[in-house]
């Protein structure tokens, strides 16, 4: 790791991608809060997923040297690795924003990974906040955590006090964002994957090499992953958004489709066909994988028992 000073404190406030009045009112709300403290310096950014890699807001984010607050519409979990495919790196702070299984995890030390500075990025879910004062005092609690810096070292703003902007053209986009702590390489997604969206590094370990050769909208090498490392932040299921609370069996276990004998495979498999009919200009809906015609439903049945009974309740 490298050393770099961590008395430093970046806010980056991320706007949402389609933002609703409420959400509206909450990003203005925030900005006008943390404006003029002389804690941190404030970044406003569009919204991070969507960024592109070499555009100015990934740049500004790239030249940061000390820790960073990062408030976005997203579960931390993803936030964190889509800042760290951007070459952004760091160690994953503790938040309430984190279940507790991931509080767990990110009390390990990182992967012994080239380049991460010995530096904290908290990610915050605004989504879990009904107003922006909360949200503040969250961040309130971070910084009270810290050691006290150096006179004037955290008086790194603009001059006039306000929000640093970054004003850029976006668009929606879709790829995998891989949780490396996650990740063995076993190469699943890359030999699943049939868009070219997965390479080798000169390790021979899998990577994301051309994230926008994405399929929008499929999900399905988030599904064969073993290890539940692969995250889509802006699908519906929680469990392949990032969300911290879901285990590795919900991106795994669906009753519907266990009762029905489908088994995740099937289901990924269906979803990258989807992928590749769209992708032909055919019609983006496929037929359900469909149930074997065995007498498998009582052996489905029972593992469902078996899994419920694991359940924590």
């Amino acid at each position: 790791m490298t050393n770099n000073t961590t008395d430093k404190i970046t806010v980056v406030l991320s706007r949402d991608r389609n933002p609703q009045p409420q959400q509206e009112a909450m990003q203005s709300a925030l900005r006008a809060l943390l404006e003029h403290r002389l804690e941190f310096e404030t970044i406003v950014i569009p919204h991070l997923y969507d960024l592109a890699p070499e555009g100015p807001a990934v740049g500004r984010l790239r030249a940061i040297e000390g820790n960073i607050i990062v408030l976005a519409w997203l579960y931390p979990r993803s936030a964190f690795w889509v800042l760290d495919a951007n070459s952004i790196r760091g160690r994953l702070g503790r938040t309430p924003s984190l279940g507790e299984a991931e509080s767990l995890d990110v009390a390990e030390p990182l992967q012994d990974r080239d380049g991460v500075p010995e530096r904290t990025i908290w990610c915050l879910d605004l989504r879990r906040h009904d107003e922006a004062a909360t949200c503040l005092r969250q961040i309130d609690g971070i910084l009270a955590a810290l050691p006290v810096p150096a006179p004037g070292a955290r008086q790194n703003r603009a001059s006039d006090g306000r929000a640093a902007e970054y004003q850029e053209s976006t668009r929606s986009r879709w790829y995998p964002v891989v949780d490396l702590d996650r990740c063995t390489n076993c190469k699943e997604c890359l030999n699943f994957c049939l868009f070219g969206v997965y390479g080798l590094d000169q390790n021979g370990g899998s990577f994301v090499e051309q994230p926008d050769a994405c399929r929008p909208g499929c999900p399905a090498c988030a599904r064969i992953c073993p290890a539940g490392a692969i995250m889509f932040p802006q699908h519906k299921d929680p469990a392949i958004a990032g969300d911290p609370r879901k285990s590795l069996q919900g991106l795994k276990l669906d009753l519907s489709q266990i009762f029905a004998g489908i088994d995740p495979a099937a289901t990924a498999a269906s979803e990258r066909a989807d992928a590749l009919r769209s992708a032909e200009g055919q019609s983006l809906v496929a037929p359900r994988p469909a149930a074997p015609e065995s007498s498998s439903g009582k052996k489905d049945l029972n593992h469902l028992v078996e899994e419920v009974d694991r359940l924590d309740l």
